[in-house]
């Protein structure tokens, strides 16, 4: 068979972009080749988004600037501007650019379309967009886009010429930034996708006019198998779980593009609409569990991870986007939340663009360290990973990237990197150290990404994070060949006891200990550095939601919900978590003394599980159960906080709650032993549990962040200058 001809590209001048032109199609044919030309157009703008632009507010940037020119645009219309009546929103002389983000797949061109009259190979999924495009009146003679022209990475691209490659990734962010709108197409219809997308419109509809659509979900939960919206819910699951929304490229495109229209076959919906439902089901996750089986949840839970953490994020990933780029110093708390955590769930082809797809999402003087021009494919993945983390560290001035990893990344991984470097194509296996509290940039009007009136759990009243070093800084610096790193610090804590793993419902590794259900209780009985028992619960909670302030504890009084009884007992005996007749009634007569379970966020199970498997372990003399009243009482007057039930729950996963020999609770990984050394190190918001090397003196391997409670906010500072901690060298091996 011939080879099929290649797109002859012309080098690309300045200012210059590549757009395609697509051709209305000739037949009623499905099997009708998809036509188009190339096109060079300058991104000169025109005279009268010149005079706007001048009298703009000069702080908006990317799609925020995009977004205020089609309101003004649409204002003139509306006035009877002729112009802008005939002219519409465009930009430049030639009209103006669209979008498109999909799926690359395994990258088999096996589809062609035709490109300025000759046939060229593409993959499937470019194929569908381009026939989606089309079908929906995306052409050049088109009556509702008649100058609208269309960008696509894979043809606009040169994908032969690595040095243009290398310049046109680098301005991904102006090219997706600066388009005048965008498309989503997340491939063929299957599994009932148009079903998914009809009630994704209708259910956000009822989202916007109030409806409650938690109590919704509660009502079909109870009888799944006769309710006319399940097979929807399902669908709705598997549209969520596509592999579309794993892709690192997909970040920065929907991070930086303008308003998004989401299409999958011949349906579309919007991407605010689908924020809006994955947010309700996030929320109401027990109920999404009970509706569509456990089994098809946990066969779903790998893509719906990835897309709940794209979909949650991404309105903060934008917000970061279009600051404007200033003399500010660069914090690792908001490269971490949320660039950082996306980039560890997403998937790329070439590990390496792991790091290059975060480059325009970077500030410049971190990117910059990063990019080595056209030089970034002659890297081996190991040295870009490597380097990236020495880049961070250089950056920020601070080493709280060493806690990114994979928690078995000197197990699981094949690059043999240094346990304080992260290995990218682990995904992460546990919450953020560091406070997540802003996930929730939400379009709540206009599609505008708004940030939630709340403070952040690690924040004090200044708006600096709370950190265990004090924001003191150490002397932090590298071997020559960049494989050590040599940091100061000094031993707070020897871990003394440790409760099970709480094991998550996860289709690949369920736990991250060799032994998950062993419980090893402290050898200190009854100390108690807190004061009493009532500043003991205080701090329980406090390590539980990892916030160390205690905002969010101060709202969320766990330890007032009572005790199950001899059923709780036996599971807590066992590991297991049974709910027989003995837990109905419990739930039952809550609910007689004024108890709203369903306030609990969705999560009341989880956090049921999570305490029977904390039953049995002993804190300050006396088991984790014991803290709970044993008896139902009235309910109290304040409602449990439902977020902090949920977030206690995700926190525990992968982890363990620990004691240390001073009395003292924290949260450790899951792999934690007794007798750990927990560190604090100047650079690091968190304590950190170091394990020496044995025949090395000095070195030390990174085993996981440690929250300590009441080593969380520089306490530890103190007893440094009083001599009572001993400052030391440490190399990170």
């Amino acid at each position: 068979m011939s080879q099929r001809p290649q797109i002859i590209y012309k080098p690309l001048r300045t200012n210059e972009l590549r757009v395609l032109a697509l051709y209305p199609p000739l037949t009623n044919r499905l099997d009708e080749p998809v036509r188009c030309s190339l096109h060079h157009v300058s991104l000169e703008h025109n005279t009268e988004y010149k005079t706007w632009e001048k009298q703009s507010d000069p702080d908006l940037c990317l799609y925020k600037k995009t977004r205020a020119w089609v309101k003004y645009v649409e204002a003139q219309k509306s006035e009877g501007n002729p112009y802008f009546q005939r002219n519409g929103a465009m930009r430049h002389a030639w009209g103006d650019y669209l979008t498109l983000s999909y799926s690359w797949g395994l990258g088999i061109q096996d589809h062609s379309v035709i490109i300025d009259g000759q046939y060229v190979a593409v993959t499937e999924s470019l194929y569908l967009a381009m026939r989606t495009m089309r079908k929906g009146g995306l052409h050049i003679k088109s009556s509702t886009h008649s100058k609208f022209l269309l960008w696509v990475d894979a043809i606009c691209i040169d994908q032969h010429n690595a040095s243009e490659q290398g310049r046109e990734v680098r301005r991904m962010k102006t090219i997706y930034g600066d388009s005048i709108g965008g498309f989503v197409h997340l491939g063929a219809a299957s599994d009932d996708s148009d079903l998914a997308l009809n009630n994704i419109n209708s259910i956000a509809k009822s989202l916007r006019t109030g409806y409650d659509c938690s109590n919704w979900l509660v009502d079909i939960s109870m009888e799944p198998e006769t309710s006319w919206a399940t097979p929807a819910i399902k669908a709705i699951m598997k549209l969520l779980s596509r592999r579309y929304w794993s892709r690192m490229w997909i970040i920065q495109e929907l991070a930086m593009g303008q308003d998004q229209m989401v299409l999958c076959g011949d349906s579309c919906s919007s991407l605010i609409d689908i924020r809006q439902i994955l947010r309700l089901f996030v929320l109401n996750l027990e109920q999404i569990v009970a509706i569509i089986g456990y089994d098809e949840y946990i066969e779903n839970t790998d893509g719906f991870q990835c897309t709940l953490a794209l979909l949650w994020w991404i309105g903060r990933v934008r917000e970061l986007v279009t600051q404007p780029q200033g003399s500010e110093p660069v914090k690792y708390s908001d490269l971490r939340s949320p660039i950082f955590g996306l980039a560890l769930y997403a998937s790329a082809t070439d590990p390496r663009d792991k790091i290059y797809g975060m480059m325009g999402m970077l500030p410049a003087v971190l990117a910059s360290k990063i990019d080595k021009k056209g030089r970034n494919y002659e890297l081996t993945t190991r040295e870009v990973f490597l380097g990236f983390s020495k880049a961070v560290i250089e950056t920020t001035g601070d080493l709280d990237i060493i806690y990114t990893s994979h928690l078995l990344q000197s197990t699981k991984s094949d690059l043999a990197l240094p346990t304080w470097a992260t290995d990218w194509t682990l995904k992460n296996c546990r919450t953020a150290s560091i406070d997540n509290s802003m996930e929730w940039y939400f379009g709540l009007e206009d599609g505008e990404d708004k940030l939630r009136d709340i403070i952040p759990s690690t924040m004090g009243d200044s708006g600096q994070l709370s950190r265990a070093d004090g924001g003191r800084n150490g002397n932090i610096h590298f071997s020559d060949e960049g494989e050590l790193l040599f940091c100061e610090g000094f031993c707070i804590a020897i871990i003394d006891g440790h409760a099970s793993e709480l094991i998550a419902a996860q289709s690949d590794t369920p736990a991250m200990s060799s032994s998950p259900h062993l419980v090893v209780q402290p050898e200190a009985h009854g100390m108690c550095p807190y004061g009493n028992s009532d500043g003991l619960e205080e701090a329980l909670v406090r390590t539980l939601l990892l916030d160390p302030l205690g905002v969010a504890s101060s709202k969320c009084p766990i330890f007032q919900i009572p005790w199950v009884g001899a059923e709780a007992d036996s599971d807590a005996r066992t590991g297991e978590c049974t709910f027989g007749d003995e837990s109905i009634a419990y739930f039952a007569k809550l609910r007689e003394n004024g108890w709203n379970t369903a306030k609990f966020g969705g999560s009341f199970i989880s956090f049921e599980f999570l305490r029977r498997r904390l039953g049995l372990f002993q804190i300050a003399g006396r088991p984790f159960k014991d803290y709970f009243p044993q008896t139902i009482s009235q309910a109290p007057q304040q409602d449990i906080d439902c977020t902090s039930i949920k977030d206690i729950v995700s926190n525990s996963i992968c982890r363990r709650l620990v004691t240390t020999k001073s009395g003292h609770v924290g949260m450790a990984p899951a792999t934690v032993v007794h007798g750990d050394a927990v560190y604090v190190l100047l650079g690091c918001a968190f304590p950190v549990i170091l394990r020496p090397v044995k025949n090395n003196a000095g070195q030390y391997q990174v085993a996981g962040e440690c929250y300590v409670d009441g080593f969380m906010k520089g306490e530890a500072l103190k007893g440094l200058d009083n001599g009572e901690y001993q400052l030391q060298q440490i190399v990170l091996c």
